[in-house]
């Protein structure tokens, strides 16, 4: 049966900083003096749902959470900072995508992301030469795991659920693909993406 891959970017396709592939925000302390500890409870606790589908803008809401963190720094070069440090791409993904793509499966970045990552990610890291496109949750209105998201997802790209094949790091998401209908695969690192291709 054929297949379009639905991939994931967090956890599979990219992890962490580019040279040691910790998170992001490792050194945010040292480099930025902001505690991340307080950066949860300002801004990603109470704001990430919602900026991630769609219905805040980041940098506006930001601007607004970085002084109440003690931040001396714009909404602008943090984003920077947080985007270049969470940028490490998989080597062996990306040729498994490449053999998978050259053996005609569709390759499309299923994620979470809001839309100033979305496009940092096809551009600036130049994920767009390897894929055939993205769906994310910020242009969906919904995030995975939840049911909209993958309903979305399908109509965005035009294929059936048994037909879509979504590969992720949290086990929530299979779970609520497998509801949708689609097929998944939990991504341990363990095996290769190429393997998809013997399923």
């Amino acid at each position: 049966m054929s297949f379009c891959l639905m991939l994931d970017v967090d956890g599979v396709l990219i992890s962490g900083r580019p040279d040691d592939g910790q998170a992001w925000s490792t050194s945010l302390a040292t480099d930025l003096g902001i505690d991340p500890t307080r950066l949860q409870t300002a801004f990603f606790r109470p704001y990430w749902a919602q900026i991630v589908t769609g219905k805040l803008d980041l940098a506006e809401t930001l601007a607004t959470c970085l002084p109440r963190v003690g931040a001396r720094i714009s909404a602008r070069d943090f984003i920077d900072y947080w985007f270049t440090r969470d940028a490490r791409i998989n080597p062996q993904v990306i040729e498994d995508v490449a053999l998978l793509r050259a053996k005609g499966i569709r390759v499309i970045l299923a994620t979470n992301q809001e839309h100033l990552r979305a496009a940092h990610l096809m551009d600036a890291l130049g994920l767009r030469r390897h894929v055939d496109g993205i769906v994310y949750s910020a242009q969906l209105g919904a995030r995975k795991p939840e049911r909209a998201f993958f309903t979305a997802a399908a109509t965005a790209v035009g294929m059936p659920p048994p037909s879509l094949l979504l590969v992720d790091d949290t086990r929530a998401n299979i779970t609520a693909a497998r509801a949708a209908g689609w097929r998944a695969w939990l991504w341990s690192g363990n095996r290769r993406l190429r393997d998809l291709t013997e399923l």
